[in-house]
């Protein structure tokens, strides 16, 4: 057996794969990572449904020191790794001992179709040819979580001479197949140039592709060089040889556990990680003993909340959007749950929340679907959910996400219409949410609106649970304390003109706040403010919500306030404690919360910065006498 490599028609374009580089980013630390990421997604999406719920990876790590065995698996390839311009770094000796990884699955169905198969057929699935013979394009549907057709890449990716084995069993016809790819850049060898892409198997005349090999003894020398579990079982095995250095054990281990901890704990995979010195398996009973082999910030709680959401606990359910948009309003909450919520919630219990919403495509009816919120106070300085979609963790969703210090959350994004939406937004490495990808872009009516409900989730539903209510009695006080700047000879050349515009009434209101006992006072101190007991007294249950941001020209300064400003749990700013007749109750971002607890109350606050004018609203909750 050997290698064969494709000559470049003189009429063809001259191609260097670049399918590699998708998977570059900050979000993916290493190879190991990309490599985990995408290996066991495509696992995930190769379920064999009629005869399991589950997959299970292995991930092995060893050597091949025999120089014929390494001979004999890349025989025809040697001259066209050391080709000039083949896009290869630093070679390995062909003779020295060849580090290799193996990524079998099992309770999976394997590459079917038509191995004879050169071109992509509409409508023809053929899962064979897409992974050996097709770059760009995918034989997954909407019910898979890939779609870009690169994701096979981080295997030669991962290889020092760019360059897979793969043994494939099938489920359908239990043919046993192994055929070979390598992916350089275009270059020439020997007086010819060659086209990127070169195969292991049987050559099948000039202008046919190359074919797998079935021979049974060549399989069984395939399984022992390469210390292969599979034997009938169905599946894919897929040999990287040549491994780097930095794709080790320990870094695959801490991939498996970072990225795909969720579908581990459901049962829905297990994943051994091997070499010849150790042997780990990582399940969902063995999960919580690797953390702290892991950087994962709130690995530990994020776990407990995941175990949590799979307990099957009650859940809150919002009401479902807008039919035509999915919008966040606080009536989403309906207010016969809104007590109970924010009471929970205070308490530092879980909660478990369902939005329901419509899917709506171009030219299409729409679908009902919904994703889920696992939420409770703790430990997040970052404050951005944990988004996990189909199982995969989305892990770079940052952009015009608003943050919940304080807030440890997840959203879990599994019925199909929501997660095909999603998915076709995703880049080709599933880190990101995109409006502009091209499976994504004019698909949907209202794409954005969904991607932006589902990312500030947490946040709207922290912020309604915190919300003031929206009718005003008596018995709740609302007042604003604010240091205005002076204005300087452009602004009052601006007011002015803006009073005098021709067809334009201006009318001055002037309230008159001193006229009523008022039941707190807010004063400016050196740095910050004081909030004090005003002539009325407060009933015995009354609590406080102490509002603060810095004050804007234009528009509501508490919308516009931001972490970079100040956070009222963090130092530069200091709280009085114990407040006289307070009792704080939570101190989060810019919000304060207090019991009063007798009428000769005050709250200190300073650390603000001096050069800024300060914007304080106070919102008084009285309970019955």
């Amino acid at each position: 057996m050997e290698w064969h490599f494709i000559k470049q028609p003189p009429v063809g374009t001259t191609r260097d794969p670049i399918a590699g580089e998708f998977f570059s980013t900050d979000a993916i630390e290493n190879p190991a990572q990309a490599l985990v990421r995408e290996g066991i997604q495509n696992a995930l999406d190769a379920l064999d449904t009629l005869n399991g719920k589950s997959v299970h990876v292995r991930i092995y790590c060893g050597k091949l020191t025999k120089k014929e065995r390494i001979s004999y698996w890349l025989n025809g390839a040697w001259d066209h790794y050391k080709a000039l311009k083949n896009g290869l770094g630093k070679l390995p000796e062909s003779d020295n001992e060849l580090s290799f990884l193996v990524f079998e699955d099992f309770g999976t169905t394997g590459l079917s179709g038509d191995v004879e198969q050169a071109f992509d057929m509409p409508d023809v699935k053929n899962p064979f040819y897409y992974f050996f013979r097709a770059e760009g394009r995918s034989g997954k549907g909407e019910q898979d979580r890939g779609r870009w057709g690169v994701g096979k890449y981080v295997f030669p990716r991962a290889s020092r001479v760019s360059t897979l084995l793969a043994l494939t069993i099938r489920s359908d016809d239990k043919k046993h197949l192994l055929m070979g790819r390598s992916i350089l850049k275009s270059r020439w060898v020997q007086g010819g140039y060659y086209s990127p892409d070169g195969y292991f198997g049987i050559k099948n005349g000039d202008q046919r592709p190359i074919l797998p090999v079935d021979d049974a003894k060549i399989l069984g020398h395939f399984r022992s060089d390469f210390k292969m579990k599979r034997k009938d079982e169905s599946g894919l095995s897929i040999v990287v040889p040549y491994l780097y250095d930095d794709i080790t054990t320990d870094n695959l281990q801490k991939a498996v556990i970072e990225d795909y901890f969720y579908p581990i704990l459901k049962g829905d995979l297990t994943v051994t990680v091997e070499s010849d010195e150790s042997t780990v398996e990582i399940n969902a009973t063995t999960l919580k003993s690797f953390s702290s082999t892991v950087n994962f910030e709130n690995f530990n709680s994020l776990i407990q909340l995941a175990e949590w959401s799979l307990s099957k606990e009650p859940f809150y359910e919002l009401k479902p959007c807008s039919d035509k948009r999915p919008t966040w309003s606080n009536d989403l909450i309906p207010e016969d749950i809104l007590s109970n919520m924010r009471t929970q919630f205070e308490n530092g219990e879980y909660l478990s929340v369902k939005a329901s919403l419509s899917v709506r495509l171009k030219d299409d009816v729409e679908i009902p679907s919904y994703f889920m919120v696992y939420l409770k106070q703790g430990k997040n300085d970052d404050g951005r959910p944990l988004f996990i979609r189909e199982g995969i963790i989305i892990s770079d969703v940052k952009k015009k996400v608003r943050r919940t210090s304080g807030v440890l959350s997840l959203v879990i994004i599994e019925d199909k219409p929501l997660a095909t939406l999603l998915g076709d937004s995703e880049n080709p490495a599933h880190t990101q949410w995109q409006t502009d990808s091209s499976n994504f872009r004019n698909k949907y009516i209202y794409g954005k609106s969904y991607i932006d409900f589902v990312k500030n989730i947490v946040s709207d539903i922290v912020s309604a649970l915190f919300a003031q209510e929206d009718e005003l009695d008596e018995n709740l006080l609302l007042d604003i304390f604010s240091l205005p700047a002076e204005e300087d000879e452009t602004t009052k050349r601006e007011d002015k003109q803006k009073d005098n515009k021709p067809g334009t009434e201006t009318e001055k209101v002037t309230l008159d706040l001193e006229s009523r006992e008022r039941k707190f006072e807010v004063q400016q101190i050196a740095g910050g403010f004081q909030v004090k007991a005003g002539k009325a007294k407060l009933k015995p249950s009354t609590k406080l919500e102490v509002y603060v941001a810095y004050d804007v020209r234009k528009g509501n300064p508490l919308k516009k306030y931001d972490l970079s400003d100040f956070r009222l749990d963090q130092t530069p700013i200091k709280i009085k404690k114990p407040s006289k007749g307070l009792k704080l109750t939570r101190i989060h971002e810019n919000l304060i919360l207090a019991d009063v607890i007798n009428h000769d109350f005050e709250l200190l606050v300073t650390g603000f910065d001096q050069n800024r004018d300060l914007y304080v609203k106070i919102v008084v909750n009285e309970g019955e006498k």
